[in-house]
């Protein structure tokens, strides 16, 4: 049997992990959720101006679902996005439940648009679809960050390439991205190392101790 979820489980805490898109997989974050659940209902110009604290029982509900769900296996993005979007509507919220659906289709839409161009040994160029889980995979590999913040970083490059508007981005140009990113968060090295230039008179007093010693 394909499908993940067993609806007669008894209610338990047990970790529920989720398949992204790009098949990486994450531990379930009801933060996460409800932020896009509390972003829906803005953006639905929802009538009833639901707070936070409401936003965060609906995202509890669904949370409380997967878990009596005890599903088998990590629970696709897509499934969780449904969820969302039926919650809403069932709860008198349509207008951001469409607003939910029609971001997530946005931001795919967007992925499969935006090309990266990198560079080859004899200056042409190649190009390849924006992958995010390529870059997640980077994150983790070379700079040696952990699942969630590889993600977080990966997230934010992610869209201030997609604010550039370009339908080509150059591979250095996603790199500056990113280590713009790493140094505001402090993932660089030696990113508290301040250093400071020398004034003439500076340069001129280490000179002349060098000539002296």
């Amino acid at each position: 049997m394909n499908d993940p979820f067993q609806q007669d489980c008894p209610a338990r805490d047990v970790p529920i992990f989720i398949r992204k898109r790009d098949q990486t997989v994450e531990a379930f974050e009801i933060a996460k959720l409800r932020n896009g659940i509390r972003k829906a209902l803005c953006t639905g110009a929802d009538p009833s101006g639901l707070d936070q604290v409401a936003a965060k029982g609906l995202a509890e509900a669904i949370h409380e679902f997967l878990k009596r769900a005890c599903p088998a296996a990590p629970v696709p993005s897509v499934r969780v996005l449904e969820l969302a979007e039926l919650v809403l509507t069932q709860t008198g919220h349509a207008a951001a439940g469409m607003a939910m659906r029609q971001y997530a289709s946005s931001r795919d839409r967007l992925r499969r648009w935006l090309m990266v161009a990198a560079p080859t040994a004899d200056g042409a160029f190649i190009q390849h679809r924006w992958d995010k889980g390529r870059l997640v995979r980077h994150l983790q590999g070379q700079h040696l960050l952990d699942a969630p913040a590889s993600r977080m970083i990966a997230g934010r490059v992610e869209q201030l390439v997609f604010n550039c508007g370009l339908k080509v981005v150059t591979a250095n140009l996603v790199r500056e991205m990113v280590n713009s990113e790493l140094l505001a968060w402090g993932l660089l090295p030696g990113v508290l190392a301040v250093r400071r230039k020398r004034t003439i008179a500076e340069v001129d007093k280490v000179k002349d101790n060098l000539d002296t010693a």
